[in-house]
């Protein structure tokens, strides 16, 4: 079946577009009249008051403030979301004050309204109108489709995909926790993928799966680009759950941004934390550095906490840049042991922990504790451990190091965890303190004692270590 919209193109449902379970159903997308994509500029001649650009009427393009010399950036929202959405201004004002910058908020909202199923059929008509507006930009204005930077949110996501599969040489996209109904599972046709953009960067924030017995969220959880970040293992985010600590006070935003705001916050607060994050990289001072590596598991035990060989990447607006790394781990004879060059990060999964409010950005610790094994202990104690790490900046008190409650601890082997604090102490720890608690498990008949018990934890040495934070520029 194909249906064509004139100067846009066509559009055609193959059997690509159908799965048993991911996709059963398939309808075309409603009229452009109905739709009624829209496209504002702001720049910083501009920055509130925004210029409707028409790729049909070329004085819109040829008045308006659109500088061909400078990137462009295209904010796409997403399902049962409007331009008029708070993040949406956030980050045009953040994307504006980085400067030099074509800021196009795509309006299509007479679109994301529907039934999701008609929704996710109307992406594919909005993103051939984004095409045709760049094509158009790149005539009367000379835009060039590498300086073009598509960033989307859940179906906006998909949309980018969608318009750079008619726009060759398209730069970047970014997607803010693509849609996962519909899509996830699907052919690379069908969804944002690799091949979309020279770079696509994907956060991840919602991820759950209804297949392994989780809430499910509303995220895709496979990778779809060529860096996908998952901060927090991509699934529940901190302060989002109402179990949480804290979590009481999301209410409040009923006061500060409205009920439409507030019940944004309340049943999709995973799924907009990747829009929070992406907003704070833009002009945040914090770097989100995170790792490759093969689980968030593994991240957690400090087993990928090094930035070698491409393994890291900064996560948000600046995931382009390359990390800075030393020649120790770099192949090539003509550089000094020790200098630093910049490495391109290597395309993969990665991880990154962050917080719970704003500023989300969190500086990392690994804590390596090597165990001794004198005669008088017992082969492993079960508790919790804490510690206080001082530096010349100041202290940091009562972090954590067995964020699951409690943990085993075998003596003679190391202990190792990664954990993370919105406090920078820098590179010089100077003291740690350690603070232990034994635990007794019912389920483990080896803890329990009533009147005596070696409860004793033994530590040989302990050593922090802090993150790589290296510049983004």
């Amino acid at each position: 079946m194909t249906r064509c919209y004139g100067e846009l193109g066509c559009l055609n449902i193959t059997k690509e577009w159908y799965h048993l379970i991911f996709r059963p159903f398939n309808v075309f997308p409603l009229p452009r009249s109905v739709i009624n994509t829209r496209f504002i500029l702001y720049t910083e001649k501009n920055p509130t008051d925004g210029q409707l650009l028409q790729a049909e009427v070329k004085d819109t393009i040829m008045k308006s403030h659109f500088r061909s010399d400078w990137n462009t950036k295209f904010i796409i929202h997403g399902f049962i979301d409007t331009p008029l959405s708070n993040w949406v201004s956030e980050m045009r004002d953040e994307l504006i004050t980085r400067g030099g910058l074509n800021v196009i908020v795509v309006d299509w909202a007479g679109g994301s309204l529907p039934l999701y199923t008609q929704a996710t059929a109307n992406t594919r008509l909005v993103g051939l109108e984004i095409a045709y507006l760049i094509k158009k930009l790149g005539e009367y204005k000379g835009l060039r489709a590498e300086d073009v930077h598509l960033i989307g949110h859940s179906l906006g996501a998909h949309t980018a995909g969608y318009a750079a599969e008619r726009t060759p040489g398209l730069g970047r996209i970014t997607g803010l926790d693509p849609a996962e109904p519909y899509f996830q599972g699907m052919d690379p046709i069908v969804r944002l993928d690799p091949s979309d953009a020279s770079l696509v960067d994907v956060i991840h924030t919602d991820g759950r799966s209804v297949f392994r017995l989780e809430i499910p969220g509303y995220g895709m959880s496979h990778a779809c680009g060529h860096l996908d970040f998952y901060p927090n293992n991509g699934k529940e985010q901190p302060g989002c759950a109402l179990s949480q600590e804290g979590a009481a006070t999301i209410p409040l935003t009923l006061i500060k941004d409205g009920i439409e705001e507030a019940s944004r916050v309340l049943l999709a607060c995973n799924h907009i934390r990747a829009i929070k994050l992406f907003i704070d990289s833009i002009n945040g001072k914090c770097p989100y550095v995170a790792h490759r590596c093969p689980s968030y598991q593994h991240f957690l035990s400090g087993n990928c906490f090094k930035c070698t060989s491409g393994n890291c990447a900064l996560m948000g607006y600046h995931a382009s840049l390359p990390i800075t790394t030393t020649r120790q781990n770099i192949s090539e004879n003509d550089i000094a042991v020790g200098s630093s060059i910049p490495v391109a990060p290597q395309p993969g999964k990665y991880f990154l922990a962050t917080g719970r409010d704003f500023p989300f950005c969190q500086r990392h610790y690994r804590f390596t504790i090597e165990l001794a094994k004198p005669k008088s202990a017992e082969p492993w104690v079960q508790g919790h451990l804490t510690a206080g790490i001082f530096s010349e900046r100041g202290a940091i008190r009562s972090i954590d190091l067995t964020p699951k409650g409690t943990a085993r601890f075998e003596h003679g082997t190391v202990y190792q965890v990664v954990v993370t604090n919105p406090h920078d102490l820098g590179d010089r720890i100077r003291k740690v303190e350690l603070s232990w608690t034994h635990d007794m498990n019912v389920l483990e008949p080896t803890t329990l004692c009533l009147l005596w018990c070696n409860n004793h934890l033994y530590v040989k040495t302990i050593q922090v270590e802090t993150m790589q934070m290296p510049s983004r520029e």
